[in-house]
């Protein structure tokens, strides 16, 4: 379901060499590309701050407080930002609903949103 220029997007941002990150973006790549248009996605949030040890970091405090392997990093746009989600939902209200369940700590500290994987791929 990527097109070459969203893989190569994907496969141009390295996880330099940190663990958790590699394995995060593994997993994005394969829910990019095996997810369903009509899924959809928590929006946690978006950062211009692409350092793979700043990513691994959060990642770490992440799985302290959610299931990791839900956990998507995707890069995105021409000027290089990762775009966090979490999850996959059958529907945006699903989605909300699984919103209102995140930590505390996340409803607090972000914005969060529903996105579909259709949106997901096409900002990429």
């Amino acid at each position: 379901m990527l097109s070459d220029g969203q893989r190569r997007r994907l496969e141009s941002y390295s996880p330099g060499g940190y663990k958790l990150l590699s394995e995060r973006l593994a997993a994005t790549r394969d829910a990019l590309e095996h997810t369903p248009d009509e899924r959809y996605a928590i929006e946690l949030f978006v950062t211009e701050n692409t350092e793979p040890a700043r990513m691994e970091g959060f990642l770490m405090r992440a799985r302290r407080l959610v299931a990791l392997d839900d956990v998507y990093v995707i890069p995105m746009g021409a000027d290089l930002r990762l775009r966090v989600v979490y999850g996959q939902y059958d529907s945006a209200r699903e989605a909300a609903e699984a919103q209102r369940k995140l930590p505390p700590k996340y409803q607090e500290a972000f914005r969060t949103s529903a996105r579909s994987f259709a949106d997901l791929r096409k900002q990429m």
